[in-house]
């Protein structure tokens, strides 16, 4: 949210079509056993962009082969500031159509000529192998990173690259001149989360509800520690506040601006400017992730200096891992990207991977609302060679059962049959999908081909879901893993009911068609 501020310093019986499709959802969930860990797999697809006006070189490289091409325009062409203004307008909703029209445009202004071949092979990998393919983008002019490049759009096999968990974009600023080493992102469990939160003077964002949010996604995992920082607090509290309790994570929820976000001075709300928050975080060397839940934050406050925005100059504080948000964020999207994010790089498919859990976040808006600008809001900026913030926790299945009292009797019956009502309740859930399952392969016309690859995308993290679930089989029934599943089932059923929503609406597409039999 923007906000002007004096300046710094002053469950359903099974369906017939359910039980008849249960023989193809088997060999979907058999395969997916054997794949679940590829999907954690990513190959970097490399991008720079450098030069000082237009037309800029473009530099690719993927596999140990490199491509170049040339990028025609930027964000200072006439035609690129209206559409940069219509689109940070405030409560813009600029419409389905005008997004895919930007980011077709931009999908072929930066892949084309040996860069368009170089990107074709890496698609036919991406098509052909199971690991996914990272775009790694390192645009060095100013006026090229104020480009929305995450509305990139593949208009030919109708892809939304924000709505696709195999092509995940990040940002990265590795320019020695601007932004020196980065420290590690590894981190150990549990992690350690600083939440701040600042009095809102316009009380437009309820702290108190955001933090019991926050709190609510990250307590089932266990393995994130939230500390808060709330009220009227300056920067400099901020940054003992930091140095006191060393955490992995801050998270900050403000309003914010391209120049500074909003904190507290002599009980007086101020524009902290950016050069103070990367300040605040320079000796911060626990740090590994900064998520700045503030609007405009990665929107540039110049077209002419590098760096311009309140998150890529934390990348100048050493941070290796920066979210921000390029565009002014409703609150309602905003609390649903944080959801959406932390489940996944807690409890999701690839645990610890910030760059999946950000394209999960992202295609989550995308499958909510297609036609609204939230998807393309946050940028991550990945300045670690791996994308990897912790090892995921030793599963229940791979731990060595507890051993029993010296005087305890044979393991109660209470846990085996909770389990045992557990996985009934799977079943009923994995026979639901495998009704789903069939729609896959649905024949929708060209316009509604993002609704089907929203719908594929959702229905593998529900299969993914149901492979972890069927590891738990078979371990003990002890209490930890008995947690564990409820977890993961509750989650499961979140997840179906979603894919049952984006069903509904292909079948009514298809009875549209007069396909309706399908």
């Amino acid at each position: 949210m923007a906000i002007t501020l004096p300046l710094y310093g002053a469950q359903a019986p099974l369906s017939k079509a359910a039980r008849l499709s249960w023989p193809i959802y088997t060999g979907i969930v058999e395969k997916r056993l054997h794949t679940t860990m590829a999907h954690c797999s990513f190959i970097d697809f490399e991008i720079t962009i450098h030069g000082q006006q237009a037309p800029y070189l473009v530099h690719a490289a993927y596999r140990q082969q490199t491509a170049s091409s040339t990028l025609a325009e930027d964000a200072t062409h006439p035609v690129w500031a209206a559409r940069l203004a219509r689109l940070a307008a405030p409560r813009g909703q600029p419409g389905q159509e005008e997004l895919e029209a930007i980011g077709a445009l931009l999908y072929h202004q930066l892949f084309h000529a040996d860069v368009r071949e170089l990107w074709l092979q890496a698609r036919s990998d991406l098509e052909h192998n199971r690991a996914g393919v990272c775009i790694r983008l390192m645009a060095q002019p100013p006026a090229v990173a104020a480009l929305p490049w995450e509305a990139l759009y593949d208009p030919d096999r109708r892809v939304v690259f924000a709505g696709s968990l195999r092509t995940p974009l990040v940002r990265s600023e590795r320019l020695l001149r601007q932004v020196g080493p980065s420290r590690p992102l590894a981190a150990t469990l549990p992690l350690r989360l600083l939440a701040a939160l600042p009095t809102d003077p316009s009380d437009q964002i309820d702290g108190a509800a955001e933090l019991d949010r926050l709190q609510a996604v990250l307590a089932p995992s266990g393995q994130a520690v939230v500390q808060t920082l709330q009220g009227q607090f300056s920067v400099v509290d901020l940054r003992q506040k930091i140095a006191a309790l060393q955490p992995d994570i801050v998270h900050l929820v403000t309003h914010g601006s391209p120049e500074g976000v909003l904190l507290w001075q002599q009980e007086q709300a101020v524009l902290t400017p950016a050069p103070a928050l990367r300040t605040a975080l320079e000796g911060a060397e626990s740090v590994k992730l900064v998520v700045l839940n503030a609007c405009a934050t990665a929107a540039h406050g110049s077209l002419r200096q590098g760096l311009a925005s309140v998150g890529a100059q934390l990348l100048q504080a050493g941070i290796p891992a920066v979210i921000a948000m390029q565009f002014d964020v409703e609150e309602g999207v905003a609390t649903d990207f944080t959801q959406y994010f932390y489940q996944e790089l807690f409890g999701g498919t690839c645990p610890g991977l910030v760059s999946r859990a950000v394209s999960l976040a992202r295609s989550n808006l995308y499958a909510l609302n297609p036609a609204s600008l939230g998807y393309t809001t946050p940028i991550l900026w990945l300045n670690a060679a791996e994308g990897q913030l912790f090892a995921p926790a030793t599963s229940p299945a791979a731990a060595p059962p507890a051993a029993a009292p010296p005087a305890a009797a044979p393991p109660a019956a209470a846990p085996a049959l909770e389990l045992a009502a557990l996985r009934r309740q799977t079943d009923q859930l994995e026979a639901g999908l495998a009704g789903l399952a069939v729609l896959r392969s649905a024949p929708l016309p060209g316009a509604l081909r993002p609704l089907l690859q929203m719908f594929q995308d959702a229905l593998r993290v529900c299969e993914d879901l149901l492979v972890q679930l069927h590891r738990l089989d078979s371990a003990p029934p002890t209490e930890q893993l008995l947690q564990h599943y409820r977890e993961k089932l509750d989650r499961l059923g979140r997840e179906q009911a979603a894919v049952e929503r984006q069903a509904a609406l292909i079948r009514a597409s298809l009875e549209q068609r007069g396909q309706a039999g399908m």
